[in-house]
């Protein structure tokens, strides 16, 4: 049963760390240590697997090594003026919040009272974006820019799909359960499984699993798991690029209690003057909603496109015609994209993007070669 219930809590995701992927750091450290009866790497598997969304809340921090450019952001006429530098309109919406994301730290408030009322609370000096989960409801918003998406989910949803991943904005991500997912969903003949030493994460005990990928076609070294001794909820997810001895990723909590948070923490209202997007729940805008930018800036592609391999060295490729418009496009990708045979290239320590000549993406945590491979093959 343990091992069904395993099954069914790893997502099918291919690529388990690529460029959406989140980094946060903390206390986790090596005296750190606790001292827990010995588990087999199955058995703390079946913990994490039994693991469910109860009521917690947390902070998390967040450190990157990724290498990623700062970006300007869309600036208000109080900021660059009546419509913001000339930089940040060459940015195509949603990109520089997305580099922001996985650059520099962040602190992140998780708030959990089931699957689904959830709330993730990310700071970045005096401005806060929000994603609030509330039964069948979804909100994100970004108090810097003072707009907000609502999101409709259909019943009996998971929560998942383009409709909620557009109001979720990336920051949904930041939490080391959503990463250890992400990770364990690479558990196959390609992983090496083995049980690292017991350690203390936000002053509870926890199991500490690594995962070792067999392939040399990855730039993963290995991803590391703390997993809460009493409840299997993870606590801590570090993961190393091939010839780094630091982590290019962590993600931990600094602070963690199992207490039921407070109701009203997951009501949502737009504050008065925000601009407000309402979703549906496949992903495209309702057709009164507003829109900045050119049309599909920003947009997510509606499927299509395909994973080829599976595990550590799976490449995702996107259609030219799923590929969102003003993407490849952009004045700014020329400054940190490198050339290649086959298109335009953006690496990171754990990930390669391939901005191919005719129009395709193709990303993974692989070498260039791998996806020069794969894009050659048709």
């Amino acid at each position: 049963m343990a091992s069904q219930q395993r099954s069914k809590w790893i997502p099918a995701m291919a690529v388990p760390v690529v460029v959406g992927v989140i980094a946060l750091g903390g206390g986790l450290t090596a005296n750190a240590q606790a001292d827990l009866p010995d588990r087999t790497a199955e058995e703390i598997l079946d913990l994490a697997a039994g693991h469910q969304d109860t009521s917690f809340s947390g902070t998390v921090e967040a450190s990157f090594a990724l290498g990623l450019p700062q970006l300007p952001t869309q600036q208000g006429p109080e900021q660059g003026g009546p419509e913001g530098s000339s930089a940040a309109r060459a940015v195509p919406d949603g990109l520089a919040e997305t580099f922001s994301l996985l650059s520099g730290t962040h602190e992140a408030r998780v708030f959990a009272d089931g699957a689904d009322r959830v709330r993730v609370q990310v700071f970045d000096g005096t401005d806060e974006r929000n994603v609030v989960r509330n039964g069948q409801e979804v909100w994100a918003y970004d108090s810097a820019e003072n707009r907000a998406t609502q999101v409709s989910l259909p019943e009996g949803t998971d929560g998942e799909g383009p409709g909620h991943g557009r109001a979720r904005g990336g920051i949904g991500d930041l939490t080391p359960e959503r990463l250890a997912e992400k990770a364990l969903a690479g558990l196959d003949p390609t992983t090496q499984v083995t049980v690292g030493e017991d350690t203390r994460v936000a002053g509870r005990d926890a199991y500490t699993l690594r995962l070792d990928p067999r392939t040399p076609d990855t730039l993963v070294e290995d991803v590391t798991l703390a997993v809460d001794a009493a409840t299997g909820a993870p606590l801590s997810v570090r993961v190393r690029a091939v010839g780094q001895e630091d982590p290019a990723i962590r993600v931990e909590y600094t602070s963690y209690s199992t207490e039921t948070p407070d109701a009203g923490l997951f009501e949502f209202t737009p504050p008065a003057g925000a601009e407000v997007d309402r979703v549906r729940p496949d992903g495209g805008l309702w057709p009164d909603a507003h829109r900045s930018g050119p049309p599909g800036v920003g947009e997510h592609p509606a499927g299509g496109d395909t994973v080829l391999g599976s595990g550590w060295d799976a490449v995702a490729v996107i259609p030219a015609e799923k590929v969102p418009a003003g993407l490849t496009d952009s004045p700014l990708l020329d400054q940190f994209a490198m050339d290649s045979a086959e298109g335009r290239v953006l690496s990171t320590p754990l990930a390669t993007v391939l901005l191919a000549d005719d129009g395709r993406v193709l990303a993974g945590p692989v070498p260039l070669e791998r996806l020069l491979e794969v894009a050659s093959s048709g």
